[in-house]
């Protein structure tokens, strides 16, 4: 696209670019103290960068500008934009804002009044001989807590709709009259696009990141105050002491079985249910498939208890019977693939019965076939949420015998003698060896789960 533009607008396209860039990076070092003041230079090298090209940038834009005929208002015509609305509920949310941190400020002020009266902040009240802070905490309700947080989210989304109504007013009309303005835009929005892409994967992955770099430190260096982003030596013996600490062959089998039992039992019993659901015709089947749909706004939290007392009943505590009965059943999964078989025409079913199959006939030959990525989707989507099962394990797990990785790892701060220690960096290596084999089914089938999570999306 720069090949596009002239060479002055190619300048002033790179060194906006870079200005935002520099802008970017005195924000990121804004909350961190380096040597010297050099970082508050940057701000206004990036204003310069950003605000020097304009008149170049602009030029021919607002020759075109005005010799265009007016046929709208400038109000009619940002209207017209799909982001007015967005700025229209940003508003809104900043007008809720603004009135939460008002009705917050009083609520403050009375509260502090009433716990030292004549305080003009909590600074002053802290001299008081009187006041007890922790009282005057207890005693502020939620708009009072949180009232500067919701000043200020007031005030930088009001800002932002400000920034971008006086872009929409006075920027984007020259845009449209400059082709060569419309390309450099359109070269931002893919930089930001990116941009904003590469921000999230740093996000999305940091977590992982940190995890396998706290496996090689020292316990000492993972504690320490200011935390370190590379190990200042490698530890390489976190590893095999995890696997001395722990019976991890033991929590991998114990894993492997019960994941692989509960993923064929919810596939089994999703594709029999979503059969019935989507294909059989029978009395009540809209009430049961609303029913179904119900469990999915009931959490494991709240069914629990009488679930672990009839597990408790049936002697199933500390084992696998106990790990497995539970999960055989996903609503989720049920309605998944109902949604999936109500796509495929019931003509293949007619053609299946004349051909002499019956229902499991027609369940294995001709729907699954047909669902073929969706059901590998709900394969996968069972197995990996088998794998990284904790809360029920938890509860019904006592020994090595019977224990998940997941809760394995829990167990590796417990040394022999049943104490705690501060042996992060070993829990580190242990979760690195937990989510290998999920990281590497991932990477071997992502394909199958993102068709399978698409082509649900659209049924």
């Amino acid at each position: 696209m720069l090949r596009k533009l002239s060479k002055q607008k190619r300048i002033g396209v790179i060194c906006e670019l870079i200005g935002f860039a520099v802008l970017i990076l005195a924000a990121v070092l804004l909350p961190f103290r380096p040597a010297g003041s050099w970082k508050y230079v940057l701000f206004p090298i990036a204003a310069a960068l950003i605000l020097l090209p304009i008149p170049v940038m602009w030029k021919d834009g607002l020759q075109a500008l005005r010799q265009q005929p007016q046929l709208t208002t400038h109000w009619h015509r940002m209207r017209q934009s799909g982001f007015f609305d967005l700025l229209v509920l940003l508003t809104a949310i900043a007008l809720v804002l603004c009135l939460c941190w008002a009705f917050g400020t009083i609520s403050y002020r009375a509260v502090l009044q009433r716990h030292a009266p004549g305080a003009a902040s909590v600074e002053a009240a802290r001299l008081m001989p009187d006041f007890i802070e922790y009282n005057f905490r207890q005693d502020l309700n939620l708009l009072a807590a949180n009232h500067t947080a919701f000043g200020v989210a007031a005030l930088v989304i009001a800002c932002f709709v400000l920034v971008c109504g006086l872009y929409m007013r006075f920027v984007s009309p020259i845009v449209r009259a400059d082709e060569h303005l419309q390309i450099a835009h359109a070269i931002y929005r893919r930089v930001a696009q990116y941009a904003a892409c590469i921000l999230l994967v740093i996000i999305t992955l940091f977590p992982i990141y940190w995890m396998v770099i706290s496996s090689f430190k020292t316990s000492d260096e993972l504690l320490r105050v200011v935390p370190t982003l590379w190990p200042d030596r490698f530890i390489w013996d976190n590893y095999p002491n995890v696997l001395q600490k722990a019976p991890f062959d033991r929590y991998l089998i114990n894993t492997l079985v019960t994941t692989l039992i509960m993923m064929a039992g919810e596939l089994t019993v999703g594709v029999m249910a979503a059969y019935g659901f989507s294909k059989g015709e029978f009395k009540g089947k809209n009430v049961l498939f609303m029913l179904v749909l119900g469990a999915l706004m009931v959490p494991i939290q709240v069914t629990f208890v009488p679930i672990y007392v009839i597990i408790a009943r049936l002697n199933s505590i500390d084992t696998w019977v106990g790990v497995v009965l539970p999960n055989l059943v996903s609503a989720y999964f049920i309605f998944m693939l109902r949604q999936n078989f109500m796509a495929v025409d019931n003509s293949y079913i007619e053609a299946g019965k004349i051909d002499g199959m019956g229902r499991f006939g027609t369940i294995i030959n001709v729907l699954c076939p047909m669902c073929k990525p969706t059901l590998i989707t709900v394969s996968i989507i069972s197995f990996i949420n088998g794998w990284n099962s904790y809360f029920w394990p938890k509860m019904v797990t006592q020994s090595a015998s019977s224990m998940t990785i997941a809760v394995g790892v829990q167990r590796l701060k417990e040394t022999y003698a049943g104490q705690y220690v501060s042996n992060f960096n070993e829990i580190m290596a242990g979760a690195v060896m937990a989510i290998i084999p999920i990281i590497f089914l991932f990477l071997v089938l992502q394909k199958y789960i993102m068709t399978g999570m698409s082509k649900a999306a659209m049924k």
